[in-house]
């Protein structure tokens, strides 16, 4: 059984759906509260919240929800960071129970080491004589710190002009400050999402630094060890990579789902709601919560 908390009304045919998005528990920058408010704005109908590492904007939205009487659906999911022997990906969960116990202590474990990894980077970012962004951090960030607060902070004290220049001169891929994380091995992250009684959906596949070659191989990797969906649309694809997707989510069984990936209220190209239509006539997540709500 999939588990919906909110406004679990019955799916029309194809509802107005966005699978993936943020709140400010974890690298969004709205509430929940506002969230919602902004998916009724932009007609979005059925919304999964799907946090980076955190189930604690569920509750928030969901009570928002009930005591306001708004209409619409939102569906439990999180997006957990997870390891491969191709790299770092994200594995969204849609439709889970929050009082998993097992999903939730490993999620607790990882926003600690995500913090210890805030703290290492801290040090080496004292030593390039960038002072202040943990104590930075700690004022800004909800819960969940991720590398993106880490350049909103470094950006905020004045080091750097944009969020970009803050990864390529500090924190991302051959930046000084780099650090390395280790994630939940992807088997275990679809496992612990399956347990809590969700769908396990491999997340924005064209955006991982893969080759065709190694991008078919994960997505039959995830599939084997028991993922049941993939991101088809989001706001960054393209038709020719969509094309190339839809054959490996059909060589795979995969079903198909979508989302805009919402963080910011100022990127038009990735609001609520807006990502390329998927076909009718592919096999979709949605099928599946139909069946389960």
């Amino acid at each position: 059984m999939v588990n919906f908390i909110a406004k679990a009304t019955k799916f029309s045919d194809m509802p107005n759906y966005d699978y993936h998005s943020h709140s400010f528990y974890s690298d969004g920058v709205l509430s929940p509260e506002a969230l919602i408010d902004r998916a009724i704005v932009k007609g979005v109908e059925y919304l999964a919240l799907t946090d980076h590492d955190s189930l604690t904007g569920l509750e928030v939205a969901s009570e928002y929800i009930r005591k306001n009487s708004i209409d619409l659906s939102l569906i439990n999911g999180v997006e957990i960071s997870a390891g491969t022997e191709y790299g770092e990906i994200h594995i969204v969960g849609l439709g889970i129970y929050p009082e998993n116990k097992a999903l939730e202590s490993q999620l607790h474990l990882q926003r600690q080491a995500r913090w210890e990894r805030a703290e290492r980077i801290d040090a080496k970012l004292k030593k390039c004589r960038v002072d202040g962004v943990l104590e930075h951090l700690k004022s800004e960030v909800h819960q969940v710190v991720t590398r993106t607060h880490i350049a909103r902070s470094i950006k905020a004290l004045g080091y750097v002009n944009d969020l970009q220049q803050a990864f390529k001169k500090y924190i991302g891929k051959g930046g000084r400050a780099k650090v390395a994380q280790q994630w939940i091995p992807m088997e275990h992250s679809i496992a612990l999402i399956k347990e809590a009684g969700g769908i396990a959906v491999l997340a924005h596949p064209t955006r991982y630094p893969l080759s065709n070659r190694k991008l078919a191989l994960l997505i039959e990797s995830f599939a084997q060890n028991g993922g049941e969906g993939i991101e088809m649309s989001y706001p960054s694809i393209n038709k020719d990579k969509a094309d190339w997707l839809e054959i490996h989510r059909s060589k795979n069984n995969l079903l198909a789902s979508g989302g805009s990936d919402f963080h910011y209220p100022d990127l038009k190209w990735s609001d609520l709601g807006r990502f390329p239509e998927i076909s009718r006539e592919t096999p979709h997540v949605s099928n599946k919560l139909k069946k389960s709500a």
